[in-house]
């Protein structure tokens, strides 16, 4: 037996029960759903009694439907919160196990902290290495600039 009670008015619905039976999220969350065709409010009704009330925002609504669909949305919340409540801990492993492989892994701190010379860090057996200056230079700039001494167009130095 439910202790959930409906008052229909002209254009809204006032729900009645026991604030025992759904937690305080569960009854936000169902609150939540229906603000954008409804005027939601909460409010005590007396002592441990949650009331609220729908006002359709749209004239010719049925507020008979909102009252099913605000129980039937309670149920579906606190079911939720349930199973939150129920998996707390594996996606709490879950989660660190996912910021900690972001960090790396285990012994990436010692292994960045050791003492590797700079000969061994840039070694290139290859000889393919090279740095973006060396390949992209410019051919003839610094000879072409370089034989400044004075002399103009064709003639020669002595």
């Amino acid at each position: 037996m439910s202790d959930m009670s409906f008052h229909l008015g002209e254009g809204s619905v006032r729900i009645e029960f026991d604030e025992g039976l759904y937690p305080k999220d569960a009854i936000y969350g169902a609150a939540y759903v229906f603000i954008d065709r409804c005027w939601v409010h909460l409010d005590r009704a007396g002592d441990r009694r949650i009331q609220v009330t729908l006002k359709a925002k749209k004239a010719g609504a049925d507020t008979q439907a909102y009252a099913g669909e605000f129980q039937n949305e309670l149920l579906g919340q606190a079911w939720r919160l349930r199973i939150v409540e129920e998996n707390k801990k594996l996606v709490e492993t879950i989660t660190a196990r996912a910021l900690g492989g972001a960090a790396g892994p285990p012994g990436l701190d010692e292994l960045l902290a050791m003492d590797i010379g700079e000969e061994t860090a840039f070694e290139d057996p290859l000889g393919i290495a090279m740095s973006w200056e060396e390949k992209y230079k410019k051919k003839g700039k610094a000879e072409a600039g370089g034989g400044s001494d004075g002399a103009s167009g064709g003639e020669k130095a002595s």
